[in-house]
């Protein structure tokens, strides 16, 4: 809608909004604050967003963590909070403390809970202060904000955003590196749960149309992203300016040493549960969202099963696909509907009782099927499928379960930019894809971004409601690539404009990455699954 405004004026003020359900506006094709002033005269298309939008939910998202931080420092002063994205779509928050001993405590929470609803109940106003670097560094070290401090040395700006916000007589000020609401009353929907050592916090999402999701409990994804915080923690790489400090005092080499070190480890380990289960297992499944690894992963994992006595071959989902003319109108191409299921377990199970089989060859150009000459495969040899719907069990309804062994393949990065601000675990991968894309397609980084609801949705439709049906949990994050994705990443994202769609997208990404100490990727082995979006892979299909 175009209005037509006078300098000064607030964007609150063009709407009635008692209700609190806008939390936000596109400008111009730019995210706002409704806080927002005008700076000059002229006619402006301005769209206010709700929490249908997921940019109005990452607002919400950082206003909800603004004020349950801000519940816990008005409670005990000695404690703040350090928030990691965690399982069921939830947000975690474990205490920091200098007191020593467990600081979990099921009232307190409680108290944590009570004190939010509190603030929310106010209506406080969050108020967006500008000041210089030095001021910001003061009000941090009257705080003991060390993680805050540490960050704002990487800082090229000469200035910091604050916000502030008063309870009765306490005062609070933090910046979570994203616009919150105008006031603590927003806040309609939240919840918090006991997680032991800290709590879960659950705000609405946007692919759930502004409503919270349903709790589901996910114990093994729960497990990998909790090995991979002690992992960060026990190495002293948990943040950004932990992951820097590493690189000057240990060099790039060793960051990437140990990062491919962890990785390997887990292809042994995955490799030992395979060989050493009980279960007659013949058919492994990898399966994970856009920009895993997967296919770098499938090879790696090839390889590691050859070198304990197991060969393998890989077949691709994606030959399945139902011809042109035989597939129904109207069917989702993403969605199992679209794979012959009854031709992919009629082939899977012969060839798994030590029957020849014809493998399909699915020719994407002309959406039709040829089949090869007959294979067999032996006794001591696995076959690997790789694909969207791979942990799907209607997939492989015709193959018994002890046949079946389930990987579930995604980058969980543990790491924060100050404890407020933890990575996306999207957004990483996002960045992922967008240097391969450039490499690989020669696709700027706009036309990446552009497609990148559509892929989020087949996700949360197709992939994540699986992801407890693996036998492991495979974190093919690596400390290091934030540093050897920034320099590629950076100049693509810069090439976004003010007036492109994307910009407030590719905005927030820039903001995740610029933090970090860019690094020369040469010491990274071509085997790596960092190959397949940097580039110089010694796989094939990974390049």
């Amino acid at each position: 809608m175009i209005f037509e405004l006078k300098k000064n004026q607030k964007l609150l003020d063009l709407i009635d909004n008692q209700d609190k359900k806008f939390i936000c506006a596109k400008v111009d094709g730019k995210i706002k604050s409704l806080d927002f002033i005008i700076d000059k005269d002229g006619d402006y298309d301005i769209e206010f967003l709700t929490l249908k939008s997921a940019k109005a939910c990452r607002i919400y998202e950082a206003s909800l963590r603004y004020i349950a931080a801000m519940a816990v420092k008005s409670l005990d002063e000695s404690l703040d909070i350090r928030y990691s994205y965690y399982i069921s779509r939830s947000i975690y928050g474990q205490f920091v403390s200098k007191k020593k001993g467990p600081i979990f405590n099921y009232i307190f929470i409680k108290k944590i809970k009570e004190r939010m609803k509190e603030i929310i109940e106010k209506d406080i106003p969050f108020k967006r202060i500008k000041c210089s670097k030095d001021e910001a560094l003061k009000l941090y070290r009257q705080d003991n904000k060390l993680d805050k401090i540490q960050v704002l040395k990487y800082r090229k700006e000469n200035f910091a955003h604050i916000y502030e916000a008063k309870y009765n007589s306490f005062t609070y000020s933090d910046y979570l590196y994203e616009e919150l609401v105008p006031s603590s009353g927003y806040i309609k929907l939240f919840d918090i749960k006991p997680y032991t050592p800290g709590f879960l916090l659950f705000c609405p999402k946007a692919e759930c149309g502004g409503e919270i999701p349903p709790y589901i409990v996910e114990g093994r994804f729960a497990s990998a992203l909790s090995e991979n915080a002690s992992f960060a923690m026990i190495n002293n790489i948990d943040t950004t300016n932990n992951i820097n400090k590493y690189i000057h005092k240990n060099t790039e080499v060793g960051l990437i040493c140990i990062s491919e070190a962890r990785v390997n480890r887990q292809l042994v380990n995955v490799t030992d549960e395979i060989v050493s289960s009980t279960k007659p297992i013949k058919l492994i499944c990898i399966a994970g969202p856009s920009s895993s690894g997967k296919t770098s992963f499938a090879n790696r994992l090839m390889y590691e099963l050859m070198s304990v006595g197991k060969r393998t071959i890989r077949i691709s989902i994606d030959d399945f696909y139902i011809p042109k003319g035989e597939m129904k109108e109207g069917t989702d191409l993403e969605s199992l509907d679209a794979i012959d299921v009854d031709l992919f377990n009629e082939t899977m199970s012969s060839l798994i009782i030590g029957k020849e089989a014809k493998i399909p060859h699915y020719d994407f150009k002309t959406n039709q099927r040829t089949f090869a000459k007959p294979i067999k495969i032996d006794d001591n040899q696995l076959i690997i499928i790789e694909g969207i719907h791979a942990l799907n069990s209607n997939l492989t309804q015709g193959i018994p379960d002890p046949n079946k062994f389930k990987i579930y393949i995604s980058p969980q990065p543990q790491v924060n930019i100050d404890y407020h601000t933890p990575l996306s675990m999207s957004n990483l991968r996002l960045l992922r894809r967008i240097v391969r894309d450039n490499r690989t397609r020669g696709s700027d980084a706009k036309e990446t971004i552009s497609m990148w609801n559509n892929v989020r949705n087949g996700e949360f439709k197709y992939i994540y409601p699986t992801q407890e049906n693996a036998d492991f949990v495979f974190d093919s994050f690596y400390f290091y690539e934030p540093c050897a994705l920034r320099k590629y990443v950076l100049p693509l994202l810069d090439k976004i404009t003010i007036n492109d769609e994307e910009y407030d997208k590719a905005f927030d990404l820039k903001q995740m990455i610029k933090y970090f100490t860019p690094i020369d990727e040469k010491f990274v082995p071509c085997n790596s699954l960092m190959r397949e979006f940097l580039g110089g892979s010694c796989f094939k299909d990974a390049k």
